[in-house]
């Protein structure tokens, strides 16, 4: 009996770490599209989605217990996109950088 309450209590939800890959992975999506120079509008809105969702699984990893460690750098990570989401911080481009690297070879 005690150890199916023990089985239990561990399968009940998603890790901290798949929840912290989660949000990583949502919070990459619109970083690439920026990278990839699509529409600025579109960016934004896409970033937008991904910031909430990605608030979401944050909060439910904070109610759960599940994130304690990640919960400070996943608030920085979201923060950081909605700000650059919103245009008050650049992201440097890369892919800009790495041609410019080649046109001088």
């Amino acid at each position: 009996m005690a150890k199916k309450n023990a089985e239990s209590s561990e399968s009940r939800g998603p890790s901290a770490f798949k929840l912290f890959l989660i949000v990583v992975i949502l919070l990459l999506v619109p970083t690439t599209m920026e990278q990839l120079s699509m529409h600025e509008d579109t960016v934004r809105q896409v970033g937008r989605v991904c910031v909430g969702i990605g608030a979401l699984f944050f909060l439910y990893g904070l109610f759960a217990k599940a994130m304690r460690f990640g919960a400070f750098v996943l608030l920085i990570l979201i923060g950081a996109r909605a700000l650059a989401n919103e245009g008050v911080i650049q992201v440097p481009k890369l892919l800009s950088k790495s041609e410019a690297r080649e046109d001088k070879r």
